[in-house]
């Protein structure tokens, strides 16, 4: 506030004391009444006179002169009578002085009190030497029943009192000045309008105290500023000048409001102090106690709450007025942000809390630019639309960088920073409707845990467009786990990438890489960069439920982890479908498959491989002679015609389908099944599986297998002897009687040092001398022949 605006009050002072200074002089007047005996006065009066004058002076300057048109003494009476009265007051200068005019007054000599029944007029601060400057406005006052007690020093009315000012006008009801404690009560609903450089401004209040020797205005019970759509009103007020210029103001149940076409501010606080610069514009203004600000425009509105709040101004070079440039928000401070829709569409709710929160605002001083937490905070994202999500986010410290128009741009945290994200009301609505069962997985929250973490806004919508977390990162949603040294969240697409040492696990899988994309939207995840994976329930979609159960597969028993190796994976549905690239690994104990390609359903239960095949089963873990049963005897071959250690299947193909509800692998291409002494060759096999619980050591893991095209078959005895060697385009393998049935093709079985046997069908044992012939089409014959070895 300017120093004119306050101006009333030192002029009042002023003025009240040239009164109280014409008055005082008034008793020494009977000194000065002595004119020559005139004809004989009324009876009523002990003299009279015309055009009377009198004056003070001290040694360079006079001090006061009073003229009076008329003078009259009261007979047997203290009182005396004058009119027309005119007093001049000098100041201690001598430079200037303060004219009194009252048409009648009364003087009682006794009680020592000056009154003026009819108007009193009194102009402040007029030249000495000079007349007034032509146009000059002078404080000018005006009132009527006014009293003046010389032995108090109080000057005193409770009549209207008006006066002008160098900047305006004001009125009140009744006024009192003390001059000898320098005291002004202006008692009833003082009103100040200004004029001039201060045209619009109002001022009001109950009533006014002004001490002048300690510089000091107080106004109560209320009082209220206006000025334009700007304001303020209070309880109690103290304002501090100083210099006669105003210096501080403090106030109680303070509020106001800045309004104006295109933004509305209202504050307020149980306490407001207001600092202003030398040149009487606000240098600084703090509410305490129950502080609020509210600030409304296009964008949304701001409010802010706390304890405290300070705020700070600056002026600009030739500006009559400052402008807002931080804020500090202390003892609870809280910021709601609530933007307004735009286009049909409205951002989150944003809602800041710490002990101290630090606000920029951009040049001009209405729009935010910069808010910093001193302290731990919280922010909460609270949807006002049913597709939004609801993100709560605590941290040591928080800096959020704005955008013109009060739009977010940016936001920084660090310090055990944590994210809780909340699905929106439409994926809760949609996962489990109104009265019915969910019909997908239940929309879990988020829970996502770093040192650091920066978030970008969409500038047209506000809206977050992307979450980066750093350091130490951790994430959980529902069961599922991860972990990496970064991490991004892309709002649009619902998708978190996390890099560098990434690691991603549920209840039934981990998978680690160097780079891992969850695509959320979509349930896919895809990773790269040296992968491994480890998952429960074989290649079936859940941990298996216990020992009990009937199926328990072949390849990958569910009972144990399953793991692989790749460059690359993607899964798909919470890792129910699985697809390895590029050097592709499984296995499970000593059970494998590499291919170039692998992908798992672990829904359907089946596995699909392609480029460069090789799958190995082990059909024993234990040497083979713990394999016959205690008490027993084996109907296989002594342990001792075996090498100790487990007995493996090996098969290379191009590509291979399992399916886990038969047990049956498909293998296609350059196939090739290695097994302890048989290999077979052929264009395709397929191999039924026995199911693992039932596989005995010293068994084998293939049930029974049937190749296709080209088959050749090389088995070695136990016996150091030359291999046996068949071939056919169809051959069919069973193992409970280690039996092969060769077909089609003219199927041939070549003995060494025996020649060879072809027929339409031969039917030979492993480890045996039995060989079945059947004739050609239309040759009804069976041989059967003993080999003998050499």
């Amino acid at each position: 506030m300017k120093k004119t605006r306050f101006a009333l009050l030192v002029l009042l002072i002023s003025a009240i004391a040239a009164v109280v200074g014409g008055y005082y002089a008034a008793e020494k007047r009977n000194q000065l009444l002595a004119p020559a005996k005139p004809a004989p006065l009324p009876s009523d009066l002990h003299s009279i006179a015309n055009n009377w004058s009198w004056s003070q002076s001290s040694k360079d300057h006079p001090v006061v002169e009073a003229h009076a048109q008329d003078f009259r003494q009261i007979k047997d009476s203290s009182r005396f009578e004058l009119g027309g009265v005119e007093m001049k007051i000098f100041s201690k200068a001598g430079d200037t002085y303060d004219l009194v005019r009252s048409k009648q007054a009364e003087f009682d000599q006794e009680v020592e009190r000056l009154y003026s029944e009819g108007e009193v007029t009194i102009v402040l601060g007029l030249p000495a030497d000079s007349p007034p400057p032509p146009g000059k406005r002078y404080v000018e006052i005006r009132t009527s029943g006014l009293t003046y007690d010389n032995k108090t020093g109080i000057s005193a009315t409770d009549r209207p009192v008006h006066f002008t000012l160098e900047n305006g006008d004001g009125d009140s009801v009744g006024a009192l000045y003390d001059a000898n404690k320098r005291y002004l009560w202006m008692k009833k609903n003082p009103v100040i309008i200004g004029a001039g450089p201060q045209a619009g401004m109002r001022i009001r209040a109950g009533e006014l105290m002004y001490y002048e020797a300690e510089q000091k205005v107080e106004l109560r019970p209320w009082s209220k500023l206006e000025r334009g759509g700007q304001g303020v009103e209070a309880g109690n007020s103290v304002v501090y000048l100083e210099d006669g210029n105003l210096k501080r103001v403090d106030a109680e149940r303070g509020r106001g409001w800045d309004i104006g076409p295109d933004r509305q501010v209202h504050f307020q606080g149980d306490r407001i102090e207001v600092n202003f610069t030398p040149q009487q514009t606000l240098a600084s203004a703090s509410g305490i106690g129950g502080a609020e600000v509210v600030s409304q425009s296009e964008s949304g509105v701001t409010k802010i709450t706390g304890g405290r709040v300070d705020l700070e101004f600056r002026t600009p070079a030739g500006a009559a007025e400052s402008e807002l440039t931080a804020a500090y928000v202390r003892d609870h401070g809280r910021l709601e942000s609530t933007p307004l829709a735009q286009n049909g569409t409205q951002a989150e709710t944003k809602v800041l809390t710490a002990e101290v929160i630090q606000v920029e605002m951009r040049p001009g001083g209405r729009d935010l630019q910069k808010l910093q937490t001193h302290a731990p905070g919280r922010l909460e994202l609270i949807p006002n639309q049913p597709d939004q999500w609801k993100r709560t986010l605590t941290a040591e410290r928080m800096t959020a960088e704005y955008l013109p128009g009060n739009r977010p741009g940016s936001l920084r945290a660090a310090g055990s920073v944590f994210l809780r994200s909340d699905p929106p009301a439409a994926a809760v609505k949609a996962a489990r409707p109104a009265g019915g069962a969910p019909q997908t997985a239940p929309a879990l929250p988020r829970l996502t845990w770093s040192d650091d973490l920066a978030a970008s806004f969409d500038p047209e919508t506000g809206d977050i467009r992307e979450l980066h977390q750093w350091n130490n990162f951790r994430y959980e949603e529902g069961m599922r786990r991860a972990q990496a040294a970064d991490a991004r969240f892309d709002a649009a697409s619902d998708r978190v990438t996390f890099e560098n040492r990434a690691r991603v696990w549920d209840e039934s899988s981990m998978i680690t890489a160097a780079r891992i994309v969850l695509d959320q939207q979509q349930d896919r995840l895809h990773a790269e960069g040296d992968v491994t994976s480890t998952h429960l329930g074989g290649i079936s979609a859940a941990p298996h439920p216990g020992p009990t159960a009937v199926d328990s597969g072949s390849i990958f028993s569910p009972e144990k982890p399953v793991h692989a190796t790749a460059q690359q994976l993607d899964s798909e549905r919470h890792n129910h479908l699985l697809h390895y690239r590029r050097s592709a690994r499984l296995w499970q104990d000593g059970n494998s498959i590499e291919a170039q390609e692998i992908e798992v359903d672990r829904e359907k239960k089946t596995l699909r491989a392609a480029g460069s095949v090789i799958s190995v089963l082990t059909e024993d873990d234990q040497p083979g002679g713990d394999s016959a049963p205690s008490g027993g005897q084996s109907e296989k071959p002594p342990a001792s015609a075996r090498p100790p250690g487990p007995r493996l299947v090996r098969v290379t193909s191009d590509s291979l389908v399992y399916t886990d509800q038969d047990r049956r692998a498909y293998y296609a291409g350059h196939v090739i099944l290695k097994r302890e002494r048989m290999l077979i060759r052929a264009a395709a096999l397929e191999a039924y599986l026995r199911p693992q619980e039932q596989v005995e050591n010293g068994e084998s893991r293939i049930d029974r297998a049937v190749a296709e095209g080209k088959v050749e078959i090389v088995e070695t005895p136990l016996e150091k002897r030359t291999p046996r060697k068949a071939s056919a385009e169809h051959a069919e393998y069973y193992s409970n009687e280690e039996k092969i049935i060769l077909r089609g093709g003219n199927p041939v079985l070549e003995q060494p040092g025996r020649g060879s046997t072809r027929g339409s069908e031969l039917t030979y044992y492993l480890d045996d001398d039995r060989l079945l012939v059947n004739g050609r089409p239309g040759a009804r014959s069976q041989t059967r022949e003993k080999i003998k070895h050499d």
